[in-house]
């Protein structure tokens, strides 16, 4: 009997894991129907705007029912500079730009879904009879339309925000406050009805700095928030500086030249739908989401939404696939008993 002990596996690591899918996605998607594979003449059953998770997983339940769907996406992913996805189970840590490739790879084994990668200029007609004009000028006829666009962030105007963003300036304690945890954070407080939400992100970090933006505070909430240990700076910033790793900030500068050293800031944009939400004219929330019925209809007979543009505040990727796989659910339905009845 031998003595020698077994050789162990080469250690594979996780990033390594995720570069491969990542690639044998990009291969795939090589072999994926394209607008040009379909008939100029076709009426799809459902065209798809936007091809972020919600997009994308309301494109697996429809090829998954067999239904011929054209996905629609351009422009730069909301989310392109983020350092990765998570709370998403099996792909938490993955980059954004991954994430889309495995989907993309994933669906292409379905003969019935077509991508075109190109922007919406216009959505025209009615229910069963929707005429989708691209920038480019392609014409796509479609039974349905699915909106799942992103939203548009207005970031404040402090230097270093814009150019932080995702690399330690953050909007989601859940998507990016683990990365920070027990670190220096920031929290940009423009509204006081927010300060109510102050305390939750303690369960991250004791060490939290209110910057109020020459904001002036009511006494009794300055006072709760001293009792807590929360720091408030009434300064205004004069510039946010990155530190070196690009994943996290060292410090806010202030207008008089002092630094308070942050890793992390967080701050809630005012946001506003896209132009081609605008131009339809859809009805918003108070809160400026897109308004639905429970079917995901929105007031547009024949248009449906999901995703971010009709989440609320709470917007991650885990709930924008699990909204855009619900709604196509009842789609995939109505398609299949339209069907039945031409």
């Amino acid at each position: 009997m031998s003595t020698t002990d077994p050789v162990s596996p080469p250690l594979v690591s996780r990033r390594d894991v995720l570069n491969g899918l990542a690639s044998m996605a990009t291969v795939s998607s090589l072999y994926a129907a394209s607008l040009e594979d379909a008939d100029p003449d076709e009426i799809f059953e459902l065209v798809i705007i936007g091809g972020g998770p919600a997009g994308l997983s309301a494109a697996m339940v429809m090829a998954r029912a067999r239904r011929r769907v054209l996905l629609i996406d351009g422009g730069t992913p909301r989310n392109a500079a983020a350092p990765a996805v998570h709370t998403f189970l099996t792909r938490d840590g993955v980059l954004p730009s991954d994430f889309r490739k495995i989907a993309r790879g994933q669906l292409a084994r379905y003969p019935s879904v077509a991508f075109r990668e190109d922007l919406v200029a216009s959505i025209t007609g009615e229910p069963g009879a929707f005429e989708v004009t691209t920038a480019s000028g392609g014409r796509i006829r479609t039974r349905y339309v699915l909106l799942t666009l992103g939203l548009v962030d207005e970031l404040p105007a402090i230097p270093g925000l814009r150019e932080n963003w995702g690399r330690g300036v953050h909007h989601c304690a859940f998507c990016d406050g683990y990365e920070h945890r027990d670190e220096p954070w920031g929290l940009l407080v423009e509204d006081p009805a927010v300060l109510e939400h102050v305390p939750f992100f303690l369960g991250w970090t004791a060490n939290l700095t209110i910057f109020a933006s020459g904001l002036s505070l009511p006494p009794e909430a300055l006072s709760g928030l001293a009792g807590r240990g929360i720091k408030v700076e009434s300064r205004k910033i004069r510039q946010l500086r990155p530190a070196g790793n690009l994943h996290s900030l060292e410090a806010a500068l202030m207008e008089d030249g002092s630094a308070v050293l942050l890793s992390a800031f967080f701050v809630q944009p005012k946001q506003s739908q896209t132009p081609l939400v605008s131009a339809l004219g859809l009805t918003l929330r108070e809160d400026g989401a897109v308004l639905r019925e429970e079917t995901g209809e929105t007031s547009r007979p024949g248009i449906f939404a999901a995703g971010d543009l009709s989440a609320g505040r709470m917007q991650q990727a885990l709930l924008a696939a699990a909204d855009g796989a619900r709604v196509a659910y009842f789609l995939a339905k109505l398609s299949v008993e339209e069907s039945l009845d031409r």
